[in-house]
């Protein structure tokens, strides 16, 4: 979604200019947002990997800055985005004799040659760091909130201009905070919203995609996972008959085919991870599946048709403490 609605901002085909990606570590945010400064940057890469992306052929080299929050350069967020736009003189003011925000039209000037990218990741540890530099009768992440705001407005009024903001949910709440003051200005001011983007969905199927493609090499044919999902639905079936279960749990087979070699219903567990703020999201959820891979892979009995958190073996060490550290 982020790469085809960022193309065709960048294409001046999209009102939507402001994209803020909320998932806790490890949900692929910075992964996102690397692939798509390069898709932005190399037009060979969007003619490769995603030449069926409309508009995606519309423009040919963007211009990205890219900060990183847990950085502090001495010419502040703005200073370092201009310089990475190859203007730096433009936004020397700003910073030479103090903090100072851009307003509006500085930016809009910064923007004038689109198009442009500009992707901010983990946010919130530099807005907290500028919370506790004090400046006249507040703080830099006073100056800070504010140049955030006007940069938004601006890339709002420019049809080619792009901005992509990740932050760490709940980890910095003063951070987190200050972000979405920021979004909430730009919003007033201008009556329109920001796209909000969650780049991993635990509670939805794509999990089982990534699943399968780090973790397995080689899956069955589809027509062994058909017949195991109709004879999975057939013991349903006689079960709900017997009203050992609710009718409706015998839906559980249809998924299958998307699930496969795991239990449709293991979402519902992963996606309780969500709420586990120290978690690392997929890449704790890869790390956590192949233990349970292990588990079962060494099963003296070949028994599991499809893969459940009941397959578990708390006999193995790195198993046992993998489940304890979560």
């Amino acid at each position: 979604t982020l790469v085809t609605e960022g193309m065709q901002r960048l294409a001046s085909k999209s009102n939507q200019a402001v994209f803020h990606l909320k998932q806790a570590m490890g949900g692929g945010k910075t992964h996102l947002l690397v692939g798509l400064g390069l898709l932005a940057k190399h037009p060979s890469l969007r003619k490769k990997y995603c030449s069926d992306i409309s508009y995606g052929s519309d423009f040919d080299v963007a211009r990205v800055a890219a900060f990183n929050g847990r950085n502090s350069p001495n010419h502040f967020l703005w200073g370092e985005i201009a310089a990475q736009l190859g203007e730096p003189g433009l936004f020397t003011e700003f910073w030479a004799n103090g903090p100072k925000a851009p307003d509006e039209k500085d930016w809009l000037r910064l923007f004038e040659q689109g198009p442009i990218l500009i992707l901010l990741d983990e946010m919130p540890p530099y807005f907290h760091y500028l919370a506790t530099q004090k400046v006249g009768n507040g703080t830099v992440a006073d100056i800070a909130t504010r140049a955030f705001a006007n940069m938004l407005s601006a890339a709002l009024k420019k049809a080619n201009v792009c901005i992509v903001v990740s932050d760490l949910s709940a980890a910095y709440e003063t951070g987190t905070s200050l972000i979405q003051k920021a979004l909430d200005s730009a919003r007033q001011e201008l009556g329109r919203q920001e796209r909000t983007i969650t780049p991993v969905d635990l509670t939805g199927n794509e999990v089982y995609e990534i699943l399968r493609k780090r973790l397995f090499k080689k899956l069955p044919d589809k027509s062994i996972v058909h017949d195991i999902a109709a004879a999975y639905g057939k013991v349903l079936s006689e079960a709900s008959k017997a009203k050992h279960i609710s009718r409706s749990a015998e839906s559980v087979a249809d998924e299958i085919a998307s699930t496969y070699p795991f239990h449709p219903r293991l979402k519902n567990l992963v996606a309780l991870f969500k709420e586990n703020e120290k978690f690392k999201q997929t890449r704790g959820l890869m790390e956590l599946v192949s233990r349970l891979l292990k588990s079962v892979w060494i099963r003296s009995d070949n028994d599991v048709f499809l893969i459940g958190p009941q397959h578990f073996d708390l006999s193995i060490a790195e198993v046992r403490d993998k489940l304890n550290e979560i």
